[in-house]
């Protein structure tokens, strides 16, 4: 599993107020290399062409719990759907960036080590921890 990074503008916006459990959490891909200190809404992040089974924006990650427990905060999302690509290929991508839609800020991302291209048929899904949560707040 890829390891998960933090956008230092996002952490930033969550302590100063998103609201984690109501608002919307979406996943995108991108191919750009991150700026985690500076980079702050999806436009920042560049993502990639919204064609071939890729929807501008990414796929919806439901809140499944957002809860505090001795202090810290943790944040639990189901996984967005897969995206396959149709039509053509999609990609490359190499990040998959954790966003919150409602407010467009970023939060944090997954970087998969190197460029994916999925070719007709393929598909790709990000799997987030359905016990330890997205990220926690402590």
């Amino acid at each position: 599993m890829a390891a998960f990074n933090k956008y230092q503008k996002g952490v930033e916006a969550l302590v100063e107020g998103i609201n984690a459990g109501s608002n919307v959490w979406k996943v995108a891909l991108s191919n750009r290399t991150p700026v985690v200190a500076s980079d702050a809404s999806l436009a920042d992040a560049v993502e990639i062409s919204a064609t071939n089974g890729y929807t501008a924006g990414g796929n919806t990650a439901a809140t499944v719990s957002s809860s505090q427990t001795g202090g810290t905060y943790k944040l639990v999302l189901s996984s967005p759907s897969t995206w396959t690509a149709t039509g053509g290929s999609i990609g490359p991508f190499e990040y998959a960036i954790l966003y919150d839609s409602t407010t467009d800020n970023l939060i944090g991302y997954w970087d998969y080590g190197s460029p994916v291209t999925l070719s007709v048929g393929e598909s790709f899904s990000v799997v987030l921890d359905g016990t330890s949560g997205v990220f926690t707040v402590a």
